[in-house]
C-alpha cells in the first residue's frame, strides 16, 4: 500500500500530500474570487487630490461664498469690504462638483507658507 501523503511505500510518512495541477487551479480560482469579493477600504473626493507640502512651500488660500442663517441667498466673498489681492481676484478652476453646488472659488491675498509661523501681519486697510 502506498502512502496517502506522498505516494511512497512508507506507512509512517507524515509529509503533506502533493498538489496536483487540478488542486493548484482550484486554489487559484478560489483566491481570485476571494480577492474580487473583498470590499476595498478607500475613498475619493472628486477634485481633491492629496498633496505633500514641503517646509516653506506656499499654500494657496482660496475663498468661497458666504452664507447666512438669516437669508438663503449666499453672498459673493468680495461683495463685502474684504481685502482683495493686489493683482486682482482670480477665479480658480472649478470642477463639476463645485459648479453643481454653486461654489465660486476665488483667490485671496493671504500669504501662507507650510510650517512657517507668522503673527500680526497687516494685510490691508479698508
Amino acid at each position: 500500500a502506498s502512502c496517502p501523503y506522498c505516494s511512497c511505500s512508507c506507512p509512517s510518512c507524515r509529509r503533506a500530500p502533493r498538489a496536483t495541477s487540478a488542486m493548484v487551479t482550484v486554489r487559484a480560482v478560489v483566491s481570485v474570487a476571494a480577492l474580487a469579493l473583498c470590499p476595498a477600504s478607500g475613498f475619493y473626493l472628486p477634485g481633491v487630490a492629496p498633496h505633500d507640502f514641503q517646509r516653506g512651500e506656499k499654500v494657496d488660500l482660496k475663498v468661497n461664498k458666504l452664507t447666512s442663517t438669516r437669508t438663503q441667498i449666499p453672498y459673493d466673498y468680495y461683495s463685502l469690504p474684504f481685502c482683495k489681492p493686489k493683482d486682482g481676484v482670480k477665479t480658480a478652476a472649478e470642477n463639476l462638483g463645485e459648479f453643481l453646488t454653486g461654489d465660486r472659488i476665488d483667490s485671496s491675498p493671504y500669504q501662507l507658507f507650510m510650517r512657517d509661523d507668522s503673527y500680526c501681519n497687516v494685510l490691508c486697510q479698508t
